[in-house]
């Protein structure tokens, strides 16, 4: 299991993340629980509602966008999934599978709003982050 020094590191990494202010990315770390995934997990399900953000702390994750076999993106460590469903509380855009057996750290929605608040530029980068996904689709 990954510390709170180093889930801090990790998230800071993520352009995401890296404007939050440390005390809020703190917090966050306390608030995330960590799973261990084995390959073709699906971790979110296109069409579903899934309140938490995922980071990638391990293992390789493939996004894929209706019946697609091919995956529109794979993500890896550092990388985060879940944001538009945890912000907006729209149903899933897409569905992430684990392509490897990996370990996510879950930021469950409840955490994610607190450090919002907390923290008006990550809420304002996430905003940022959603409005980039959402203008390529």
């Amino acid at each position: 299991m990954l510390s709170a020094p180093d889930i801090v590191a990790l998230l800071r990494e993520n352009e995401t993340f890296a404007s939050a202010k440390a005390s809020v990315l703190q917090q966050m770390a306390a608030g995330m629980e960590e799973h261990e995934v084995e390959a073709e997990t699906v971790l979110i399900e296109q069409g579903i509602r899934c309140g938490s953000v995922f980071l990638v702390t391990e293992g390789t994750f493939g996004v894929y966008i209706d019946d697609e076999t091919v995956p529109v993106a794979e993500l890896e460590r550092g990388r985060v999934f879940g944001e538009i469903g945890a912000v907006s509380g729209i149903e899933a855009t897409a569905t992430v599978k684990a392509i490897t057996a990996g370990q996510v750290l879950e930021i469950p929605g409840k955490v994610l709003h607190q450090a919002m608040r907390d923290c008006h530029a990550l809420a304002e980068s996430l905003l940022r982050s959603l409005s980039r996904y959402l203008g390529r689709r």
